[in-house]
């Protein structure tokens, strides 16, 4: 039980600052809005598997595709074509893409050898993975969250500051700490029960 208490006392002090860019870290892409973020979208590597995914479902002409990867990001980020064109131009100089012109536009569509490739790799691309995760998540109820989360930590920060004045004040702080751990347990289920054996 002490240490519990410690370590949730140890960690609000450690993040004094209490901030909430982690989640976006956690999943690889840093701070949104951040160059951080544009760094990680927008590698030939990364992007190559998300665009093929694209493509097989339908050939699509560049723009098309720009359009595509900014729904991907919930409009967090909206590549330029400096940023997509050369990818383009890497999977057809693997063969992974042919072109076919429509007009003044140049169309995009999946060769097999594209085909074989994704099916190869895309299960093991972890950039593909965590973007799975971050398309379904809900950023008006995560920035909701974030302050919730603000606010709590600071008040807690200001209580275990509080709470060490005091062996009565302390007794009735670890008492609220204790309360809500098994809160959050109760509301989690037993997940977190079947971890920590």
């Amino acid at each position: 039980m002490f240490n519990r208490r410690h370590d949730m006392r140890a960690h609000m002090m450690k993040h004094e600052g209490f901030g909430f860019g982690k989640g976006f870290q956690n999943l690889g892409f840093g701070e949104p809005n951040s160059r951080n973020m544009r760094d990680r979208f927008f590698k030939k590597g990364n992007l190559q598997f998300i665009i093929l995914q694209m493509l097989e479902e339908e050939p699509k002409h560049g723009y098309q595709i720009i359009k595509d990867l900014e729904g991907c990001f919930k409009g967090f980020y909206s590549p330029s074509p400096g940023s997509v064109y050369p990818i383009l131009q890497m999977l057809e100089d693997r063969d992974f893409v042919s072109i076919s012109q429509q007009g003044n536009k140049k169309v995009y569509s999946i060769t097999q050898e594209g085909k074989d490739f994704l099916a190869d790799n895309v299960d093991k691309d972890e950039f593909t993975q965590r973007l799975e995760q971050f398309k379904h998540m809900d950023f008006d109820k995560m920035h909701e969250a974030r302050e919730q989360l603000q606010q709590v930590f600071k008040l807690m920060f200001k209580a275990s500051q509080q709470a060490m004045k005091d062996d009565d004040q302390k007794q009735q702080f670890d008492h609220i700490i204790d309360q809500t751990t098994q809160q959050l347990k109760d509301f989690l289920g037993t997940e977190e029960d079947h971890k920590e054996k």
